[in-house]
């Protein structure tokens, strides 16, 4: 996170274009129930797994950990976990993998820990990360806001490492604030650095004195997230503001690929933005050779700039230049505000002259954030993004912090943008039968590697599950694989999941691989499927998952035969199964048996839950006259409700019996 300014953000001006809603792509939660993650990334070589950095543990503790999430069985697991300490800003904050990892095992860590900024390189080895050495060590000016940022590659060298950082922390209203740190070439404040890998770090650096560190780019506030375009190796900054202008800062490819460039001088703190003289202690007559940025925008009204301010905010969080498969979001820069938690794009021309650089150079500038919470649905919001990230394919992710500037545990998500077309796969789930059904709507054949099938409440079947593994593999009638094998790697009510042992099996054009004809569903009103589908090209995506049945509709609370209305017969299946053995059974299966608040019991809660359902369609009347039921049922729900009083009473007791 960074510095927030206090200052009045103003709405969104109305003449910034909105995305088109009906866009030939979609938007999707791809996990949840994250502890304020802070970044994302893929490993080169590993298109499954994400690696999440996430900066505090579930308990609220002050850790780094980064979570490897496996896309085909919908799992996290521990991929590295550095206890620090964590005040505001602190922490683990970003991470990069080398471009060799698949080779060499290295990867590196951005932290703070007790204002000390770290970087790290690790190497896995044996599955698991060792610290190699730390190339990067300073400690900030005070607190840990504008710390060391974030460390990435440049496209195509494995041995320069870029690494941006902050102001120190010290705010340019605040007496102590020491604006030469941010010019002097050997500090290591407000700069973009290149570190040579080969180098001597057996002393970790502090600053551009070290001969395998050169300043890039100095004259930055706080660079909290940047980028290279992965197709023209420019570079993008999301440089954070004082009190008036955020700001996207711009390199040229060209400027990394000469050894002989000057350091480009982005102006902080004799400039912020455009402006050359700016209110408090920080500002100045500005300097004809600052760099000015291709994209600005004003924290609010008051703020004047020499142009209009296409929108208003308060804390830009930088994003990327798309390059994924959508053909319409490309070349288009992404960003978001952090503050007034919207996300926007526009283009940049990267063939602009730096002389023409003014801080209106983007064109078509639109918000995204109403869009793509209207195509994530389930009431998503694209609030408070600590970050964007791109995967192995380009496809671009959205990094949400929580719901609020230091969210409690388990608020964080992951979002991404995935292309959609008439031929997407889709999984038919049918409430009716519980039939499965992997349909390929494409008029040609459909490569296919892997197909896992997973539910957090264990709503699957697999003894009523037909996989492609022995059946319809080359040991079976071949008719999606004829060339390999494939083998089950899981087979429970929580996860199905299956891959060729050899090159991709083949799914015919518009049919249907039917997993199950019926049953391979557990019904039930927890509908959370999920089918996801590694590509012949070694793409994950997630099918669509469709419910049909029902007449189109959830089971309604109790209907506990599945007949799609709540009557007296689904009081006779709850009446037999109270207090009847649930264990080991699954939140599914367990629902069909009376547990309808999922607490692993059949008692007189689920028969309250159960009769405030009748009630809300059929009236008290209307219970009362289902309610005559055999006399041994009516008195396990006395008893019941005796025992549920008697412990109430011992709950109220407890602090002096």
């Amino acid at each position: 996170m960074r510095f927030i300014p206090h200052c009045c953000l103003a709405p969104l001006v109305a003449a910034l274009v909105c995305a088109d809603a009906n866009a030939a792509y979609d938007v999707e939660r791809v996990v949840g129930g994250l502890n304020q993650p802070m970044f994302l990334t893929q490993a080169p070589g590993d298109n499954n797994h994400l690696y999440i950095v996430e900066r505090t543990e579930s308990n609220g503790s002050s850790i780094g950990r980064i979570l490897a999430y496996n896309q085909l069985t919908h799992t996290s697991t521990t991929f590295l976990d550095v206890t620090g300490t964590s005040v505001s800003d602190g922490g683990l904050l970003s991470m990069t993998f080398h471009p060799d990892y698949a080779t060499n095992g290295l990867f590196y860590t951005v932290s703070n820990a007790s204002r000390i900024n770290g970087l790290d390189e690790w190497r896995v080895v044996s599955g698991t990360p060792q610290l190699q050495r730390r190339l990067y060590q300073y400690e900030n000016l005070q607190n840990v806001f504008h710390t060391l940022n974030q460390a990435m590659f440049r496209p195509g060298s494995n041995s320069e490492l870029y690494v941006t950082s902050g102001d120190g922390g010290t705010q340019a209203n605040s007496a102590s604030f020491n604006p030469s740190l941010i010019e002097d070439p050997n500090s290591p404040f407000g700069k973009l650095l290149r570190f040579d890998l080969g180098g001597d770090f057996t002393t970790p650096a502090g600053g551009a004195a070290h001969p395998a560190v050169e300043v890039v780019a100095l004259g930055l506030r706080n660079p909290y997230r940047s980028s290279f375009d992965r197709q023209t190796g420019d570079f993008y900054i999301g440089d954070v503001g004082f009190n008036a202008v955020e700001e996207v800062d711009f390199i040229p490819s060209s400027h990394f690929s000469n050894p002989a460039a000057t350091p480009i001088d982005f102006g902080w703190t004799s400039r912020e933005g455009t402006i050359a003289t700016i209110g408090g202690t920080a500002g100045g007559p500005g300097s004809p050779s600052d760099v000015k940025p291709v994209f600005e925008y004003a924290h609010n009204s008051s703020v004047v700039l020499g142009h209009p301010s296409a929108l208003n905010g308060g804390s830009i969080t930088g994003g990327y230049v798309y390059r994924g498969p959508v053909s319409e979001l490309q070349g288009r820069y992404f960003f978001a505000d952090f503050t007034s938690q919207v996300v926007y794009s526009g283009v940049n021309n990267p063939a602009t002259p730096v002389a023409s650089y003014n801080g209106n150079n983007f064109t078509d500038l639109q918000r995204h954030d109403l869009d793509f919470e209207t195509l994530i649905g389930g009431g998503a919001n694209l609030q408070y993004l600590t970050s964007f990230s791109e995967d192995n394919y380009g496809n671009l992710y959205f990094v949400k912090f929580g719901n609020s500037f230091f969210p409690g545990a388990g608020q964080g998500e992951i979002f991404r943008i995935v292309a959609t077309t008439e031929d997407q796969l889709e999984l038919v789930v049918n409430r009716d039968t519980g039939a499965l059904s992997l349909r390929n709507g494409a008029t040609s054949t459909t490569a296919i590697q892997s197909i896992s099938l997973s539910s957090m409440v264990g709503a699957l079947s697999p003894a009523q599950i037909t996989p492609v593994t022995g059946l319809r593999d080359i040991s079976g009638d071949g008719t999606v694989d004829a060339n390999n094998t494939w083998s089950l790697s899981s087979s429970t009510r929580f996860l199905v999941a299956e891959a060729s042992t050899g090159d991709p099996g083949q799914l015919s054009p518009l049919s249907d691989l039917t997993y199950s004809v019926a049953d391979g569903w557990v019904r039930s009103p927890f509908e959370d499927i999920a089918a996801t589908v590694q590509l012949g090209d070694g793409t994950i995506v997630n099918a669509r998952v469709s419910y049909i049945g029902n007449d189109g509709a959830t089971f309604e609370t109790g209907d506990l035969d599945f007949d799609g209305d709540l009557d007296r017969a689904d009081f006779v299946v709850l009446a037999g199964q109270l207090h009847t053995d649930l264990a080991g059974l699954s939140p599914a299966q367990a629902y069909g048996r009376g547990d309808l608040n999922a607490d692993g019991l059949s008692d007189y809660s689920d028969f309250q839950l159960f009769r405030n359902a009748y009630i809300a369609i059929h009236g008290e009347a209307g219970f009362a006259a289902i309610a005559t039921v055999p006399e041994p049922f009516c008195g396990m729900l006395a008893a019941s409700a005796l025992s549920a009083t008697f412990v109430a009473i011992r709950r109220k007791r407890g602090r002096c019996c």
